[in-house]
């Protein structure tokens, strides 16, 4: 067999093995009768609060409080959000109706008919995952070494699988938010495309300075580039505040003594391995979630610190990254609670942190770093083998 038959049918079993991941979660989500709709994880409290349309299809409800892709999915139904039991039936009207991204394109690929409007929600995000891997397989060469292991570090990771099982915005923003920064299109599309990011999730924002580094245009294009991306989100912004009710005070977000609330987690993660410990052997699971309760923050704050030691101001994809780099130093108490929350709102810092030590590292500190960084990030793939 020539080389580079062999080195084609390599890639195509990395490409496949890849994949585990998704074929892992397709399998624990899918029931006959309603096929994935499992995924959106609607919760039995908000039943009497869904859409009629929704009611009538009768999703399952896999807990009592669900999580939240059933309201994005019932944004779905109507996103122009005229529907009078829309405020009723999302718990957050503002907070929720903002991140109208994702729920655009499931309706318009369900052609505003509910049920398949539903359906086709709940897979999207694995058409976002394999238009990841397409993305990195065509930028990257996938017969190198490092970039099966950046490849590995992405799309293994927990932030991507969770937005995954859980039918989320995460993966599809950040997607939205990538692809102009790699694949440097024209300063008009990219800031379209980043604007699209931000209508799916806000805080995309904090990737959009990558923009000005993937075109590199004259100041008064960064200034038009800026208005299309911060513009086009204000205005629906605006359009929300004349249909329901504004924002409400929200859970601890933010904390404004650096550190502090990473400290708290440490200190909390490492009491609950403890007590877990010492009650005998536990579950597999358990003592799974306990050890990347403390794993997942310590490789995030590993990703941060590299991107301030190894600072690269006219790199584009420290750019891509500085800014969650910068937001895990404030992260607050709640955020921290649990990885599967923290390591989706960190998941850009996670991408650039790999696509920095492909372009720059060599060696053992390549391998030191990425162990150090991506160790940790993985706890939900373990859970899904434990599960099977």
């Amino acid at each position: 067999m020539a080389m580079g038959t062999w080195q084609q049918w390599t890639t195509l079993i990395f490409v496949l093995f890849l994949m585990l991941p998704v074929f892992f979660i397709a399998h624990a989500s899918y029931e006959p009768g309603s096929g994935f709709l499992k995924t959106i994880h609607f919760g039995s409290k908000f039943t009497s609060r869904q859409l009629p349309e929704v009611q009538e299809i009768a999703p399952p409800a896999g807990s009592v409080a669900g999580y939240d892709g059933q309201f994005h999915a019932q944004i779905a139904i109507d996103p122009s959000l005229q529907d009078p039991f829309m405020r009723i039936s999302l718990d957050a009207f503002f907070w929720r109706a903002k991140r109208i991204g994702l729920s655009a394109i499931a309706f318009v690929v369900g052609l505003g008919q509910p049920e398949w409007i539903l359906h086709a929600y709940s897979v999207l995000n694995v058409l976002f995952w394999i238009g990841l891997l397409f993305l990195l397989h065509n930028r990257f060469d996938l017969r190198l070494t490092k970039t099966r292991l950046m490849a590995f570090a992405i799309l293994w990771s927990t932030g991507v699988l969770m937005s995954i099982e859980r039918a989320l915005i995460d993966l599809p923003a950040l997607l939205f938010s990538l692809l102009p920064v790699l694949l440097e299109s024209g300063w008009v599309l990219g800031s379209f495309t980043m604007a699209y990011a931000l209508l799916t999730k806000e805080t995309a924002a904090l990737s959009a300075p990558a923009i000005l580094f993937a075109h590199r245009s004259p100041s008064s294009r960064l200034v038009y580039s800026a208005l299309i991306m911060a513009g086009i989100p204000l205005l629906w912004y605006l359009y929300i505040l004349q249909i329901g009710p504004g924002p409400k005070d929200s859970a601890e977000t933010i904390s404004i003594i650096p550190l502090i609330a990473l400290g708290h987690k440490f200190y909390d993660a490492q009491m609950n391995l403890l007590n877990v410990t010492f009650r005998g052997l536990p579950e597999a699971k358990v003592l799974n979630e306990a050890i990347f309760e403390i794993l997942a923050p310590a490789s995030i704050f590993i990703q941060a610190v590299y991107c301030y030691l190894r600072y690269r101001l006219s790199d584009k994809f420290w750019w891509f990254g500085i800014g969650f780099a910068v937001l895990v130093l404030f992260l607050g108490n709640d955020i921290w609670e649990e990885q599967i929350g923290y390591t989706r709102i960190i998941l850009p810092l996670t991408v650039a942190f790999n696509l920095l030590l492909f372009q720059y590292e060599q060696g053992r500190a390549y391998t030191i770093w990425w162990l150090l960084g991506n160790l940790g990030m993985f706890g939900l793939f373990i859970e899904l083998i434990i599960e099977l």
